[in-house]
């Protein structure tokens, strides 16, 4: 007869790894995305500044000045560095957050025994926790309070 408990566990063990890893791929996309809008924001406003100032009153050094401004304003390095930084804070933030839940959910996917059980226990407890705190709003201070 086949025990039913390693499946359970192996189980609990995914739901807690997936629920973690899609938590963490959604919020590094919109840390990405703001990184990205922020450092683009910053990238033009010095482009902007530069334009807007002159050292001296010179023909050819205003035509220097705004070609430079215009390749400089097509440049996507900015922007792209911004939400690869922007991505990779975000990813280590929200798995920092998940860290017990990835934790047990890793102990019970790759062990076995007792060892998984624990796991998938400590897997349910931070998912009950998760919809006790975030869902009913157990224990949180809000400002209404």
């Amino acid at each position: 007869m086949v025990s039913i408990a390693p499946i359970v566990c192996k189980t609990a063990g995914a739901a807690g790894i997936g629920a973690a890893l899609y938590d963490t791929y959604k919020v590094s996309r919109l840390f990405a995305k703001a990184g990205g809008e922020d450092a683009a924001a910053e990238h033009y406003q010095n482009i902007y500044a530069n334009t807007r100032t002159i050292d001296n009153v010179s023909y050819v050094s205003n035509a220097i000045q705004k070609k430079t401004a215009d390749l400089r304003e097509k440049n996507p390095i900015p922007e792209i560095w911004g939400s690869i930084k922007g991505g990779v804070k975000g990813a280590l933030y929200t798995l920092c957050n998940w860290l017990p839940t990835a934790g047990c959910a890793s102990l019970a996917l790759l062990t076995k025994g007792m060892l998984s059980k624990i796991g998938a226990a400590g897997v349910v407890l931070s998912l009950i926790y998760e919809v006790a705190h975030n869902g009913f709003g157990l224990g949180k201070n809000t400002p209404m309070d």
